[in-house]
């Protein structure tokens, strides 16, 4: 087992133990929690979301030294490829760049989680050193895996009843059986066992992993006049002495360091613990070390447990019983999901949006949260563990909780009144939006016609390469209502932001109610988040759920492959190729497909109501894709306005291209990326994006009815530079935004209220704030 140690902590006389990714916003992650010295950082599990937290919360992580997951499902390690990629990121600064040499510990499984993000991430030059424990131990008493002067952690594995072996549709199933087939891959990419099996884990519990961080005792206060008594000279030997060693006194008399000390101080133990479900409490109850923990000689040394296990696992008589093994004395934070007050994780998104609600309650609705679910007879010696919360360990005199730094509740409606009341040219733009008459505009008979029930477009992310406090990575989600929907790219926190947006149930409806996802590129930023909402969808409509088809660059099935060996995942992959028209001058041409691969894809087109689903080629990186959809009734005239039948089309990222353009031809809503404002056009062309002019010219050539730009660089935090390019046509993308059919004529007659809104007395604090670097652009 690899240890690793520290040369250098002399400095290190604060200790502290913090909850960090708990809030009333999502549910989607478990909790992650820091181990803190002044040198030296280590970090307990990184669900999706956890940089974008960092940055909003500033929280530093360059000294983090090793990343220790509690399981290697994507609920704890959902955020782990995005973080070590900007981490390792030196070319633009920030509050997580330039760090290299992680170390990363998990339960079985962390190596294949490590092997199916290698795609794109870069793990040698980052390099990350992978360590995965409890695989082969037997009854041997688990070893630390980290042993320094601050700190030893031990894992404990543990291993639920039901445990199976399989791992994936071609492992574990007796030979002849389907599952036991090995997987070929068709014709563009659809992979299905011979049996007829779509790509999907069988995989069962995997094991879980608690961890117990024992520091060292604190050495008690030298006493010079003890020493002096027995004849130690003052000089070199009170050195030794203080560092533990043994000296002779001039009278030949052996001074050992008890002799001349007060007695030490035991050094505190923090023990991690996550019990994911109930077939997991016979190996909790019975660890040996977690016992001695409990029960026998570590007890009197135990200062904090943190609690990772869900609700419905701590309200168990057995785990309560358990806990209460520990003693008074033991402080135990319990972190479960619906136990917090109702504080959202991502603050400053909740009130970016209750300000956008002032502009046009449609299009930015105010967020859906949740009152929380505390239980009302804890114990004295239990916290709920809300965001920020922090457990001192040293020094001695600062020992226990601290909820200085704890979030708060966002107050909308001061937020409201307070931008009205300090902004007075706002509210007089927000009334002279409202009395404009945009009936008098022309519009096409699609919009002048909708019910509200043919498509709302929602985005979950807007920002590009890398999250920030009010942009999330790219994702947006097509409701099609009673024809299902459609996802468009899924970044990382795709799902937690459908939460955020509907509310729990109502974003787990959406999800179920997914037809299709469709991913333009193979750039972290546009994909991180998918085997997240694949896993969670699989949890909700069970194991043989009918697979969802997943639409996207070639690299991105090898990934997936990887992820579904950890958890049920149930999909089908096809290569966006198969689904795309005229390629790029010089391009190759799409493989054939095959009759199963389209009937696959002829199937979820009819049942999204579609009569149109064409990627179209654009220029950014190899296999890069726009998308075109059209549904409703079909016009034979291209122009906008003709027929009641709609058309959307989505850039995904690229430089501005002629075959996009023709593409988007007589578009009702064209989404279209604006990474750049025009002062950086050479930037643009350099990592082939789009300008702000580019994209509006993009829309005005291809003759779209709205032309809605997103993906903006996370430079512009709030609101990107808007100016004279911007035409009656043109609207801006936020986080969070619905977008319905019959809102699409009031997106340009917002614009003026938005640049009012984000005006001068909002720039210090974007001025001030450090930028993470890029992710991928």
């Amino acid at each position: 087992m690899s240890k690793r140690g520290d040369s250098d902590c002399t400095a290190n006389t604060t200790a502290s133990v913090q909850v960090l990714g708990v809030g009333s916003d999502t549910g989607t992650s478990v909790p992650s929690v820091l181990l803190f010295f002044d040198r030296q950082r280590y970090l307990f599990n990184v669900g999706e979301g956890f940089q974008r937290f960092c940055v909003e919360h500033r929280i530093k992580l360059a000294k983090v030294s090793s990343v220790l997951t509690t399981r290697t499902t994507t609920e704890a390690t959902g955020g782990l490829p995005g973080m070590l990629l900007t981490m390792a990121d030196t070319s633009c600064g920030g509050l997580l760049a330039g760090h290299a040499g992680m170390s990363l510990f998990g339960p079985p499984g962390i190596n294949t989680l490590v092997n199916a993000f290698r795609t794109f991430v870069n793990v040698r030059d980052i390099g990350l050193k992978v360590c995965e424990f409890g695989g082969s131990e037997g009854g041997a008493a688990p070893q630390p895996v980290v042993k320094s002067e601050l700190v030893s952690i031990t894992p404990v594995t543990l291993t639920p009843v039901a445990e199976t072996t399989a791992r994936g549709t071609d492992e574990g199933a007796a030979e002849g059986e389907p599952g036991a087939k090995r997987q070929r891959v068709e014709a563009c990419g659809l992979e299905q066992a011979a049996g007829g099996m779509d790509v999907a884990s069988v995989a069962l519990d995997s094991p879980a992993a608690c961890y117990l961080c024992e520091l060292p005792d604190v050495p008690g206060k030298f006493l010079p006049q003890k020493a002096a008594s027995l004849g130690v000279p003052r000089g070199p030997l009170y050195g030794k002495l203080v560092r533990g060693e043994e000296v002779t006194a001039g009278s030949g008399l052996t001074v050992r360091p008890q002799d001349v000390m007060e007695p030490a101080t035991p050094g505190p133990i923090v023990i991690v613990i996550d019990c994911p479900s109930a077939a997991f409490l016979l190996a909790l109850a019975t660890s040996a070390l977690l016992k001695e923990c409990a029960t026998g000689s570590k007890r009197d040394k135990v200062a904090c447990v943190v609690h990772l296990s869900p609700l419905e696992v701590l309200r168990l008589p057995a785990y309560r019983q358990w806990l209460e093994a520990f003693g008074a004395d033991a402080q135990h934070v319990l972190v479960a999901e619906s136990m917090h007050l109702p504080a959202p994780i991502m603050r400053k998104s909740t009130i970016l949006q209750a300000k956008l609600n002032l502009v046009d309650p449609a299009l930015f609705p105010l967020l859906a949260g949740s009152q929380g679910n505390v239980d009302a007879e804890l114990p004295a010696n239990c916290t709920v563990g809300h965001n920020m919360l922090r457990y001192h360990l040293r020094p001695l005199a600062k020992k226990g909780i601290d909820k200085v730094d704890c979030c708060a509740h966002v107050d909308v409606a001061a937020v409201q009144a307070e931008v009205l009341q300090d902004q007075p040219a706002v509210a007089v733009a927000l009334t002279a939006a409202k009395q404009l008459d945009i009936a008098q505009d022309a519009m096409p008979a699609c919009v002048s016609s909708s019910q509200r029930r043919d498509f709302e477009v929602t985005f979950l992310g807007t920002g590009a390469a890398v999250p920030s406090k009010y942009r999330n990575v790219t994702g947006i989600h097509l409701n099609l209502f009673d024809n299902g929907g459609l996802l468009m790219d899924c970044g990382e926190g795709s799902y937690g932001q459908l939460k955020r947006r509907f509310g729990s149930a109502a974003a787990d409806d959406l999800l179920c109610a997914l037809r299709c996802i469709w991913i333009s590129h193979i750039h972290a930023d546009h994909h991180v988040g998918l085997p997240a909402l694949l896993a969670a969808r699989t949890r909700l409509l069970g194991p043989n759920c009918p697979p969802l088809l997943v639409l996207g660059p070639r690299p991105l099935r090898r990934a997936l492959q990887g992820y579904a060996q950890l958890e049920p995942m149930r999909f089908r992959f096809v290569e966006a190729s198969a689904t795309a028209g005229v390629p790029l001058a010089g391009a190759s041409n799409p493989p054939a497909v095959s009759p199963e691969v389209r009937a696959a894809i002829d199937a979820v087109v009819a049942s999204l109501g579609l009569s149109r689903f064409e990627s179209v080629l654009v220029a950014h990186c190899a296999h890069a894709y726009g998308l075109v959809l059209e549904g409703g009734v079909a016009s034979s005239n291209e122009a906008a306005g003709g027929g009641t039948g709609w058309k959307l089309v989505f850039s995904g990222d690229t430089r501005p291209c002629p075959q996009l353009v023709e593409a988007a031809k007589g578009a009702t809503l064209l989404i279209h990326e604006a990474t750049f404002e025009d002062s950086l056009a050479d930037e643009a062309v350099a990592k082939k994006h789009c300008t702000t002019s580019e994209a509006v010219e993009v829309g005005a050539q291809a003759g779209a009815y709205r032309t809605l730009l997103t993906h903006f660089s996370q430079r512009y935090p709030k609101i990107p530079v808007v100016d004279q390019n911007f035409q009656g046509t043109v609207g801006i993308a936020f986080d969070l935004m619905s977008v319905n059919l019959a809102d699409l004529p009031r997106l340009p007659h917002i614009v003026p209220a938005l640049k009012l809104l984000f005006a001068e007395h909002d720039q210090p604090e974007d001025e001030e704030e450090e930028q993470p670097p890029s992710m991928l652009s």
